[in-house]
Parts: structure tokens; sequence; C-alpha cells
């Protein structure tokens, strides 16, 4: 990921957005949960033959939460398609990773006039079996199931 990421303002979160090389025809590419556009990287690497966007979703990379709650499919889709308007993408291909496929089917799915081709991937990850940025979900669930919610809560947040 060689170029520095631009901000997007969507309410009053800050997005981190990758627009990488110049080809045709450009690529919407989002990582999966918990995951960044080093992710992406990591399966799509940069090149200067085509162009791809990659949104970091609000609270993962280094993107912010925002206030607007919940988060969903739906938010992030619609983040995603702003960043797109933003650099001036009419069309493209939609992709993603894990949860990025599921953006990806969303965008295609209400805007099909946007979307010329989908790639959808699965699983998040191809390198490790389980890779660091899944590792808070794990202690998440093993708090869960041990303990009551709201002291698996404060066990997390301590």
């Amino acid at each position: 990921m060689g170029a520095a990421p631009a901000i997007l303002l969507r309410d009053d979160a800050s997005l981190r957005v990758f627009d990488t090389g110049q080809g045709r025809p450009p690529v919407v590419f989002q990582h999966g949960l918990g995951g960044d556009a080093a992710q992406v990287a990591q399966n799509f690497p940069d090149g200067p033959s085509y162009r791809r966007l990659t949104v970091e979703c609000r609270a993962q990379g280094g993107s912010d939460a925002g206030s607007n709650r919940p988060f969903s499919i739906a938010m992030f889709a619609d983040d995603v398609l702003a960043a797109a308007d933003a650099v001036g993408l009419d069309r493209f291909v939609a992709g993603g990773i894990s949860m990025g496929a599921a953006i990806a089917l969303r965008l295609a799915a209400r805007h099909p006039d946007r979307v010329t081709g989908l790639v959808l991937v699965r699983p998040a990850w191809a390198f490790d079996a389980a890779p660091q940025n899944m590792r808070p979900y794990v202690e998440v669930a093993e708090l869960i199931l041990s303990r009551p919610l709201d002291e698996a809560r404060d066990a997390f947040a301590a």
C-alpha cells in the first residue's frame, strides 16, 4: 500500500479511503470484519494496471467509529458508495473479503446500475489459521460463554 489514505467525513466519523492505481475497470474492494486496507492489499495487491478503492469501515483499521449506531452492512455500504462518489467512480466492480463480500453484495443489490461485476472472497484470511485481528472476537466469545453478560463486558473492558 504505497498511497497515503484520504479522509472521508461521514456524519461524525472520519473514514480512511485508499485509492490506488489508474487502470480500468475500477474495483471497490472491502476488508473483512476486524480487517483494514492492509488485509485487502495482502489479498489484492496494488498494481498500476487497475484502480482499487478501499474504505476502512467505521471502527476498523484507522477509521473512527462515529456515533451512529447500530453498525450494519447497509451503513458500511453507504459509506463505500459515498467514497466512490467522492472520487468520481460512477460504475465499478464491487468486491470484498468476508464482511467486505457482504458489503459488495449490498452495493450490487441496491445499486445494480453502478456495479458491473462482483468479486466475493471467503475466508477473510488465507495465511494464518487465526490472524491477530480476529483474537478479540475469540476473547469476547469466551468471556460471554463463561460469565454473565455484564461481568463479561466489564472483564473485556478491563
